[in-house]
């Protein structure tokens, strides 16, 4: 008997419809949207058995495909394997209901809707892979600091050093950046310039709980240090949106389509899609 792996997710955009669909990375899958104010949505996939290394490779193929959806419609989204149970050989995916519940992991933010997976970037490299994942995370997260260290990794992902590609970047591509005069103001630099400020009394102040002389502590119980986190993050939000953007590269798409009326929906290319007459998946 075959294995209905139930992948439990939240979305933060409402997608246009209950169901859909798709083929990504060679694994195919139903996405099911619930009342978001009561359970996580679902990703179901049929496998043909509970090995571990098969629901890896389905996992994978479901976190990398959430990035990517995530980064198209600007969504906070989190994943997490939910279970699953037996299933019949002869049963199609196209039958398949959830049948494990989850509470949702993101707390409801009110009605963004009208969205779609139509269109996802295409992911080539693995820096691309882990960056997107490292921006889904962060998205996802609710805690301030998390998302700092998070966006502050994404930098890291082709080997450069963060600090650097801060100091770099805002002195060529300030304007490209899109971080708001409020929160730059709103930064305590002390005369430092920008990078070594997000390094000094963010990321390390984060990462090393006791610290030299001098340097800035984290002072959890004060309102004003979380406000200057939460400012700091959404300032590293900004430089990790452009790294991945400009710096990796991350500028093809992939879109839902079917080679025929009936067709399994699959992501495809530019040029698939020409040489094969694809149709939109959904319209």
């Amino acid at each position: 008997m075959a294995y209905l792996m139930n992948i439990c997710f939240d979305n933060s955009r409402r997608l246009r419809r209950k169901h859909y669909l798709f083929e990504y990375r060679g694994a195919r899958f139903k996405l099911i949207q619930q009342d978001p104010r009561k359970w996580a949505d679902h990703l179901l996939t049929i496998i043909p058995d509970r090995d571990q290394s098969t629901r890896e490779r389905v996992f994978s193929a479901a976190s990398e495909f959430l990035s990517a959806l995530s980064w198209e419609n600007r969504a906070r989204i989190a994943i997490w394997e939910g279970g699953g149970r037996g299933w019949p050989d002869d049963h199609a995916l196209s039958k398949a209901v959830p049948v494990i519940f989850t509470f949702p992991r993101i707390p409801f933010g009110g009605h963004a809707v009208g969205y779609d997976i139509a269109r996802i970037p295409k992911i080539e490299t693995e820096a691309q892979k882990v960056a997107l994942t490292l921006f889904r995370e962060a998205g996802a997260s609710n805690n301030d600091y998390l998302s700092f260290l998070f966006y502050w990794q994404v930098l890291e992902t082709n080997g450069a050093h963060p600090e650097s590609v801060i100091e770099r970047t805002y002195r060529r591509n300030r304007d490209e950046l899109h971080i708001s005069k409020s929160d730059l103001a709103g930064l305590p630099l002390s005369g430092r310039s920008l990078g070594r400020y997000l390094r000094d009394d963010c990321r390390d102040a984060i990462s090393h709980i006791r610290r030299k002389p001098g340097r800035r502590k984290l002072e959890l119980d004060r309102a004003e240090e979380r406000t200057r986190l939460a400012i700091s993050a959404r300032v590293m939000r900004a430089f990790a949106e452009y790294y991945i953007r400009q710096v990796l590269n991350l500028e093809k798409h992939l879109y839902l389509v079917r080679k025929s009326a009936r067709a399994f929906p699959i992501f495809a290319n530019d040029h698939f899609m020409a040489v094969h007459s694809c149709r939109p998946a959904y319209k």
